[in-house]
């Protein structure tokens, strides 16, 4: 017989809730929960369409080793000695260190899983961490550590209130609003205006967002940082500042302003494309509008100066008395208070070096831009064990000429633990299977219950939808075992080892499950000790989710909330003040290169990232490859049109495309899409047919490739030369 059950997805942070049938063990159908506390009935057709990455035949079910070049299926039973042998003997060798990870996306939209990961690597005691955030949003966790004490003490735009929001480098309509969970986004957006508000997205593409409401402002790819500086620059020099308010709960007010003194809306004007008039404009609606916001997202985060633009926007919300403002932004209470936790324990907040370069950690990890050069750097602490928690970085890293290819190659032992053998999972010495969001116990991710980036705050506990395969297993399972076999004790605690140990063996068996601490009474306890307080088999009377008091403004400023030492709002972080100085050169740059093309990528509505094109509901009947997009203008000046293949070079490698020509874009901006790129892919059926290009071949790594202040690798706003490929040739 049919049944429904009630769980949430977990491709995004927003988390819709969805309503599942389930038959025989097996998903028939999956709609939106209408009666879902917060997302109403809305999910987007990447979670509904699941079933297309749960049922896809390219899977893996079972463990699985390279030999050369052939994969063969072994049982746990040997794969696990296996790597846990030779995880002791690289330690063993090269000390701890050399055993590194990097955390991906599907994995980190997890509540427990990346807890056992720490708790494995806390034990090896290796700091060599990686995650996705030095790709697209370090940059803010540097902000928030400096300027309130935690990277996790996150800020996120009142937007059911506010009257004025202004939208950097976002799409929502295609990529919901980052850090934020706020299913019906656009609705939410068009509600501003409804109420007489005005929202403006500021982007280098007319983006489907604006398509839908708000105004548009073109501005030319990685210039925001000029855009910023000289909005604070009007800001104060209208007297829009609130400064009773920044003498109280603020340091550093006067250096920030003699930080932006130099870049008025006259200066940003050329380099941006942004006429002075319209900054002074748009300075003006924002000092007069009671609630207004400023947002950035990942087009802002991306380019070389992502840090400091984003602390500018920071800056303007808290200078500007907006910051813990009805119809601002707010700083959001979860239902456990990580940053204050992680503050207390010496969490989140290290400052380690690389060995390589040396760049300070984020949020406790390293860059990935460099992860290559600290592969094939021979010394004390070269990395040469590595365990990759879903991911796939030879796309999604900048990989000029193959580079981080050549790094994964020469690792003494790579395990990738992931739902599919994608381009780095080829290069693994093992992959194991993991199970999908359908098949694990979960509460919604770190952003919603821990650092309360909920405009509407609930909690809800979904327990599985569905029972594994055979040979699948979670991540908490695999990393339990592989720290026994290895003889590292989990959180570097014997007790802690013993009873997780103990219970991962006694989940091995029907009978003994009733006494181990399954995921679902781990995450009991987890709750138990949060203002939630109560037990999962409690939750489970709200399937639909249970509301929870919503954030509100006034509760942040002028509290321990504000976690710096003085408990004030840093405005003038010294690293950031310093780093001013190199503006000048970047401003000199774009006046000089001002009429070159820069390329920007571009996230598709029915794809996400690179682990979304391998089921043909996800690319659509008709996609076979992305295109780079042009503005007429450009196009026309190198005799190019719509269909024609083009070679994008640019100073780290090149890439060969069809064209689309479309108004969408300012000129001297190109598009292209990023996540495709999956010729070599021979374990991703469909997205091998439908291989495209990947974007990220044109971007650079190493020190010199990536932002010093939070290790951002430059992902958008590269220059590049577009060049028509004749018949002939191809």
């Amino acid at each position: 017989m049919p049944e429904t059950k009630y769980t949430f997805c977990r491709i995004c942070e927003v988390a819709c809730g969805l309503k599942v049938t389930v038959e025989a063990n097996r998903v028939t159908k999956i709609e939106p929960d209408k009666d879902h506390v917060v997302s109403k009935g809305y999910a987007c057709m990447k979670g509904i369409r699941f079933d297309a990455v749960q049922y896809n035949p390219d899977r893996v079910l079972h463990p699985m080793k390279r030999e050369e070049s052939t994969w063969r299926r072994i049982p746990w039973e040997q794969a696990i000695p296996e790597i846990g042998a030779k995880i002791r003997e690289l330690v063993d060798r090269h000390g701890p260190q050399t055993v590194s990870t990097i955390v991906g996306n599907p994995a980190g939209f997890s509540m427990i899983n990346p807890f056992f990961g720490q708790a494995f690597f806390q034990g090896l005691g290796s700091k060599n961490l990686y995650s996705a955030g030095s790709i697209d949003c370090n940059n803010k966790f540097r902000v928030f550590e400096e300027m309130y004490g935690s990277p996790f003490r996150l800020t996120y735009p009142d937007i059911d209130h506010t009257k004025l929001l202004v939208c950097i480098g976002a799409n929502p309509a295609v990529s919901q609003m980052s850090f934020i969970h706020a299913p019906r986004v656009m609705s939410r957006l068009r509600a501003i205006e409804d109420r007489g508000g005005r929202v403006i997205f500021v982007d280098p593409r007319r983006i489907e967002s604006a398509s839908t409401c708000g105004e548009h402002i073109f501005v030319r790819p990685d210039t925001d940082v000029f855009f910023l500086a000289a909005f604070l620059h009007e800001l104060i020099a209208i007297g829009g500042t609130n400064l009773p308010l920044v003498q109280r709960h603020m340091s550093g007010y006067e250096t920030l302003a003699k930080a932006v003194e130099p870049w008025p809306p006259e200066r940003a004007e050329p380099v941006t494309g942004i006429p002075a008039s319209k900054i002074r404009e748009l300075v003006a609606a924002y000092h007069a509008t009671e609630g207004a916001a400023l947002y950035g997202s990942t087009g802002l985060n991306m380019g070389t100066r992502g840090t400091l633009a984003f602390w500018f926007l920071e800056a303007i919300n808290a200078v500007a008395g907006n910051l813990d403002s009805r119809g601002g932004t707010l700083v959001g209470r979860g239902i456990l208070d990580l940053a204050a936790i992680g503050k207390k324990q010496g969490q989140f907040t290290r400052t380690d070096r690389t060995r390589v370069g040396n760049i300070r950690s984020v949020a406790d990890t390293f860059p990935l831009g460099i992860l290559a050069d600290e592969i094939l750097t021979p010394g004390a602490g070269q990395v040469t064990a590595l365990i990759l928690q879903a991911g796939n970085p030879v796309l999604s890293c900048p990989n000029p000429s193959g580079h981080l290819e050549e790094a994964f190659r020469n690792l003494e032992l790579l395990v990738a633990i992931d739902l599919f053998r994608n381009e780095t999972g080829n290069l693994a010495h093992y992959i194991l299977p993991a199970t999908t969001f359908l098949e694990r116990a979960d509460v919604p991710m770190i952003f919603q219950t821990s650092l309360g980036t909920q405009p509407h705050s609930y909690i809800q506990y979904t327990d599985p939808v569905l029972e594994p395969p055979e040979d699948v297993r979670d991540e908490w399972w695999i990393f339990t075992k592989i720290a026994r076999a290895a003889g590292v004790p989990l959180f570097g605690s014997r007790l802690a080892d013993t009873i997780l140990q103990t219970s991962a063996r006694l989940w091995e068996s029907s009978a003994g499950r009733r006494f181990a601490l399954t995921p679902e009474r781990f995450l009991s306890l987890l709750l138990l000790g949060t203002r939630v307080g109560a037990r999962t088999k409690h939750l489970t009377r709200y399937p639909h989710g249970r509301k929870l008091p919503d954030n509100r403004p006034n509760d942040f400023l002028g509290t321990g909330r504000v976690l710096t030492d003085d408990g004030k709002v840093h405005l003038a972080p010294p690293d950031f003040v310093a780093a001013m100085e190199r503006l000048e050169d970047d401003y000199a740059r774009e006046i000089r290169d001002g009429n070159r093309l820069k390329i920007i990528t571009k996230r598709e509505r029915r794809s996400h990232n690179t682990w979304m094109h391998n089921a043909q509901a996800f690319l659509g009947s008709h996609r076979t490859t992305n295109h780079l997009y042009m503005h007429p203008t450009d196009a026309e000046e190198r005799g190019i049109q719509t269909g024609d293949r083009v070679e994008v070079r640019s100073a780290h490698g090149a890439v060969r495309v069809p064209v689309k020509i479309t108004e969408e874009l300012m000129p001297r901006a190109v598009a292209l899409p990023h996540g495709w790129g999956h010729e070599k892919a021979d374990g991703l059926s469909v997205a091998q047919r439908n291989a495209g290009v990947n974007v990220n071949l044109l971007a650079g790594d190493g020190v010199d490739n990536i932002e010093r202040l939070s290790g951002m690798s430059q992902l958008t706003g590269i220059f590049v030369e577009v060049q028509r490929i004749e018949e002939a040739e191809g």
